[in-house]
């Protein structure tokens, strides 16, 4: 640690870590960053190894801004890891318009303020010098009157396996990634389709990650 950087921390500047799975989105949200005088940039994230080791290596406050996906993890999951493990950092969710079922599941796991990537570049620093005041620029609870809480008929597990669909895995990889039989994960697959009015995987991941259902 450098002494410039050292002594942001003792004067508690908090740091910005930037994870997303894509290096390039990182790079991307981390020049703006660089330029707010209120913060520090810190480490690259692509991945929830790294996400926890730069966590890990911290000093001082710190802000996740995070983009729906790492390379091994749902944003569900990295959410749940952060509640857990680091329940003091900030958290930042950055999402497209399109993706509001992800949306939907950082205003639920409690994330502190949620950024459209087409309004990045004036929101973004809003909102990271909102939070380093100690308080979001779209509180929690207005997220959740805003978006509704109606008529969500699908369950935690449910939700679960839709967020790896999307990502991608097979039936064999969703159920060794919940410890569930690929008889099990068929089941809830079927109780999903009928749910979501589909006959199809690609039909379920349409509707979850635009959010009609």
């Amino acid at each position: 640690m450098t002494e410039a950087t050292a002594q942001d921390a003792e004067q508690g500047v908090p740091e910005v870590i930037v994870a997303d799975r894509q290096l390039i989105v990182c790079q991307g949200l981390g020049s703006l960053v660089a330029q707010m005088a209120q913060v520090r940039l810190g480490s690259f994230a692509t991945d929830l190894a790294s996400l926890r080791k730069a966590l890990g290596a911290r000093h001082g406050p710190a802000i996740v801004v995070l983009g729906v996906r790492l390379a091994d993890a749902d944003l569900g999951r990295v959410l749940e890891t952060l509640r857990r493990d680091h329940p003091r950092v900030m958290v930042v969710v950055v999402a497209e318009e399109s993706e509001f079922a992800f949306i939907r599941t950082a205003v639920k796991a409690g994330a502190h303020a949620v950024c459209m990537m087409g309004q990045v570049l004036t929101s973004l620093p809003r909102i990271l010098g909102n939070l380093v005041e100690g308080h979001s620029l779209l509180p929690v609870e207005i997220l959740k009157r805003l978006m509704g809480e109606q008529g969500d008929s699908l369950t935690r597990r449910e939700h679960e396996i839709l967020g790896l669909l999307v990502d991608g895995l097979t039936n064999f990889q969703i159920s060794a990634r919940l410890g569930l039989s690929e008889n099990t994960v068929k089941y809830y697959l079927k109780a999903i389709y009928q749910k979501l009015d589909v006959n199809s995987r690609g039909g379920a991941i349409a509707k979850y990650v635009a959010g009609t259902y």
